[in-house]
């Protein structure tokens, strides 16, 4: 499987990781996603509880279906609802995180060998989608967890951090199964904090996209 060339000064264990990822992101795979988000301040708490069904094309995300919203406790709104499904199924290009274990995201960071079997990586690209951290990968080169400060944060956050656990979730296939987000920040003259837990499930093969998608 020919893979892009490395950058400058990637370790060489880059390409084999490079090779798996492309090789064990393939075919449409629909799953469901669990988004837990909590936010708190001393002015206010916001709690809300996300459940939809995706699906992957090749790895990337290419349709979502919300199954339950709630808000504080309550039923979600037509509108919050369509608003949550808007923005997975056309998000901003720059809110998409490029990983830096794809190839095709070779040419927008640099990396080092962390030891351990652990890269280190950064970017120069000043959006939520890039950013500066690490990941891990076993011994056939799958990546088996990341951790990166993304390089633009959500509105009143000051800090966040990013961490994903990955595993093969069906014969020959990976993926996340679980992304924790921590942010800090402040709101007006108070400090606040967010967190977003999500897990990933219940994934299954289609045999094409559309059947994939009339899944949902």
């Amino acid at each position: 499987m020919l893979i892009a060339s490395l950058p400058p000064g990637a370790p060489p264990a880059l390409a084999q990781v490079a090779q798996r990822f492309t090789a064990t992101s393939r075919g449409f795979v629909v799953f469901q996603m669990h988004r837990v988000f909590d936010v708190h301040s001393a002015m206010q708490r916001r709690h809300e509880d996300l459940v939809m069904n995706g699906v992957y094309d090749d790895g990337t995300l290419v349709r979502v279906r919300v199954v339950s919203y709630a808000i504080n406790g309550r039923p979600a709104a037509a509108g919050d609802i369509a608003g949550v499904e808007q923005s997975w199924n056309h998000p901003k290009p720059s809110d998409v995180f490029a990983a830096p274990f794809d190839p095709k995201n070779f040419g927008a960071y640099q990396y080092r060998d962390a030891g351990n079997s652990t890269i280190a990586f950064s970017s120069d690209v000043r959006d939520a989608g890039h950013g500066s951290g690490s990941f891990t990968y076993d011994a056939r080169g799958n990546v088996v967890s990341y951790t990166f400060v993304p390089n633009a944060l959500p509105p009143h956050a000051t800090s966040g951090t990013i961490t994903d656990q990955r595993s093969e979730v069906l014969p020959g296939y990976w993926a996340s199964t679980a992304e924790t987000q921590q942010y800090k920040g402040s709101y007006g003259p108070f400090g606040a904090a967010g967190t977003i837990a999500i897990t990933y499930s219940d994934f299954r093969r289609s045999s094409d996209l559309s059947a994939a998608l009339s899944s949902l």
